[in-house]
């Protein structure tokens, strides 16, 4: 449950489709994949923004995807993530991407999950909340999966390495993401 791993590789090269496997959208074409019966896993996909129905406001969104609370409680729980005020009550067609972003997280957040699993969660996000998001998963009691090509946000939040490539993942036995890049591409001889 502590786990903070970073699955990274050349594109193409199955990182999705191995977050897909872990998530549970796609069975393993041989072998088994085992998941507790219990365990709430929240899932971003760098496709988010594709899957927020752009007509609701984000209000409307929390309540549609998570019922169960007022409208007042969810603007509450939208202010934590920066959608404060108006925003909340806007279409999110008119959100930034930034704010669309967030607006997935705040859904995230509603789960409760016990594991987060982020496909490139720092596409849209300006400086200020990739910070905010390194330190939320910096204290969040769970475990994280994710990809992402940002390298200061993986070493800032990541303990271990995963390497997809090769339709094999393994994990990497060198000190971090720096050395990940040597590796991949190594210093010319002068």
């Amino acid at each position: 449950m502590d786990a903070r791993v970073a699955i990274v590789g050349p594109n193409g090269a199955g990182k999705t489709t191995l977050l897909k496997l872990l998530i549970g959208t796609l069975d393993p074409t041989s072998g088994v994949v085992h998941r507790h019966g219990r365990l709430r896993i929240a899932y971003f996909s760098q496709h988010h923004v594709d899957q927020l129905d752009l007509t609701l406001t984000a209000v409307g969104h929390l309540k549609k995807m998570y019922p169960g609370n007022s409208d007042e409680e969810y603007r509450r729980h939208l202010g934590c993530f920066g959608i404060s005020g108006m925003t909340g009550l806007q279409e999110i067609s008119t959100l930034s991407g930034g704010q669309k972003s967030r607006v997935t997280f705040a859904g995230l957040a509603v789960q409760q999950p016990h594991f987060l699993v982020l496909d490139e969660p720092t596409n849209h996000l300006d400086m200020e909340s990739m910070d905010a998001l390194t330190t939320a998963l910096k204290q969040f009691k769970g475990g994280v999966v994710l990809v992402s090509h940002d390298e200061r946000f993986i070493d800032s939040v990541c303990t271990e390495m995963w390497v997809c490539a090769d339709q094999k993942v393994t994990k990497f036995a060198g000190e971090g993401i720096k050395d990940y890049k040597k590796m991949i591409c190594p210093p010319e001889d002068n």
